[in-house]
């Protein structure tokens, strides 16, 4: 059993044996006293969530529309997906690029949508179809040693445009952050390995885009990791291969907007 998949049977464990002490049968071998014990562990979890003011709701819609989007689009050649998606093309062997979708058109009654992409390493949008995307694979969280763990491509593409920002207005007389070089390194190079691009046209990329914004209009790298926990877990529950076990915690995702590429 996969590391995280043993990680929840064990947390499973450890309520049962809180609240209902030794049942008949337990939930690794009984799927009726399975299924009655995670209900309500979900159902729990979200009460100590709106307790202590986490945002429980759009946790739940992402896992709502995780699952809408990969059945739609394995079911449906025209499924539309949602502004800033993350897809890859159907035929990924012959075109490995990875993106996000900036922009959406219909072309008319009962016709296809068409789709524009921002790939990270790649400057000029790519425009293509709904029909030739699928949902993309995700990219496996990164520990950082500046930000904790990053958890998506999107949030990975955030993350570093914060990094460059913070580098470019930082004026620290300590000399350069090594611990941040190394961070922005294996971050770029995680994200061009998932955008099919390399790391230094990620870099160039991201950097021409940190230039259009001053230090406050950016949010920190922290809360770019954090803000992409949600999907983590909403890739797992629409059956993505699961993902190494971190001891990292995410810090509340702040309220507000903040600017998009585009």
């Amino acid at each position: 059993m996969p590391d995280r998949m043993e990680a929840a049977a064990l947390a499973l464990d450890a309520y049962q044996r809180h609240l209902f002490g030794d049942l008949a049968n337990g939930h690794r071998t009984d799927h009726a006293e399975a299924q009655g014990l995670l209900h309500s562990l979900v159902a729990d979890l979200i009460r100590y969530g709106e307790g202590n003011r986490l945002n429980v709701a759009e946790l739940l819609d992402a896992l709502i529309q995780a699952r809408i989007d990969r059945g739609g689009a394995l079911t449906n050649p025209r499924y539309s997906f949602r502004i800033h998606t993350e897809v890859q093309f159907r035929d990924h062997d012959s075109d490995p690029q990875r993106g996000f979708i900036t922009e959406l058109k219909s072309t008319g009654p009962g016709s296809g949508t068409d789709c524009t992409l921002r790939i990270p390493g790649i400057s000029e949008p790519r425009h293509t179809t709904a029909a030739e995307l699928q949902p993309a694979t995700r990219m496996t969280p990164i520990p950082t040693r500046t930000v904790g763990t990053v958890f998506s491509a999107q949030a990975a593409e955030q993350t570093l445009i914060s990094m460059l920002i913070h580098q470019r207005t930082s004026h620290d007389t300590a000399g350069p952050d090594e611990r941040l070089h190394a961070d922005l390194a294996e971050l770029s190079t995680a994200l061009a390995a998932w955008s099919g691009t390399t790391s230094e046209q990620v870099l160039h990329h991201l950097r021409a885009h940190g230039e259009q914004y001053a230090a406050d209009d950016w949010p920190s790298a922290a809360r770019c990791a954090a803000a992409a926990f949600p999907n983590d877990i909403a890739a797992d529950l629409a059956r993505e291969p699961p993902a190494p076990p971190t001891t990292a915690h995410p810090a509340p995702r702040r309220s507000g907007s903040r600017p998009h590429l585009t």
